[in-house]
């Protein structure tokens, strides 16, 4: 499966704080810690956000793409940033007592290999932060997407977007030496407008007066903030 979305952060405004940096932020501070890294980082908006909330920490973006990977590291050069790959649990060495993943997890039909990975970047005791999409029922939904064309072939199938029940991630972490601590609704704050790339997503107003996040899959994408800890090793 390919993946072009992500080609959209090259030209994004990576200075930007956006509702969800400072939603994670706050959910981050509710514990202590010395140590944080953005997995997936891609241009590096968070780690910069997080740099300037979290002065006296240690902070680290980790991003797979080398040609996002190369403007973090440019517009950022206060932090540090590694390459890794959430499917390669030797790609990354150190341990971290928080990581976060923003919107990464949705891109992978097995989740559960990226998340045994990510959980081992962890001290014991760390915690895994999510901003994701999940699903309140005990249904995992997994997307795939292309341009329209007149013919089927595989390797044009985009992926992303993927949403992981709750029921689904507690059994992850009961599974895997870890607990689900929380799982908390995120609501977008400003109005976002549709754009000339409609897998960008834009706001719609709902009848309890928040607002809803769509894109083209016209999916509502339901955003959560998990936290997973891992528990001590007896």
């Amino acid at each position: 499966m390919k993946r072009k979305h992500d080609n959209l952060y090259l030209n994004e405004n990576n200075k930007k704080v956006k509702d969800s940096f400072v939603a994670v932020a706050d959910v981050i501070s509710r514990q202590k810690f010395s140590s944080i890294a953005d997995v997936g980082c891609a241009a590096g908006a968070f780690p910069g956000y997080l740099k300037k909330r979290f002065p006296g920490s240690n902070i680290e973006g980790i991003e797979y793409l080398d040609s996002l990977l190369k403007k973090a590291l440019k517009d950022f050069p206060e932090i540090s940033f590694s390459k890794g790959n959430v499917l390669d649990k030797k790609s990354v060495t150190k341990k971290f007592d928080v990581i976060t993943m923003l919107g990464v997890l949705t891109i992978f039909d097995d989740y559960n290999t990226v998340l045994k990975n990510v959980l081992s970047w962890l001290n014991p005791k760390g915690r895994l932060i999510l901003h994701n999409l999940v699903n309140e029922y005990d249904i995992d939904v997994f997307i795939k997407y292309r341009a329209s064309k007149d013919n089927y072939e595989e390797k044009d199938l985009e992926q992303g977007w993927n949403i992981i029940s709750r029921k689904s991630l507690d059994l992850f972490a009961e599974k895997n030496g870890a607990r689900l601590v929380s799982c908390e609704d995120f609501s977008i704050g400003i109005d976002l407008h549709k754009q000339k790339d409609v897998m960008r997503s834009w706001t719609e107003n709902n009848l309890s007066g928040t607002k809803d996040l769509f894109n083209a899959l016209h999916i509502r994408q339901p955003y959560k903030i998990v936290v997973i800890e891992k528990l001590p090793q007896i």
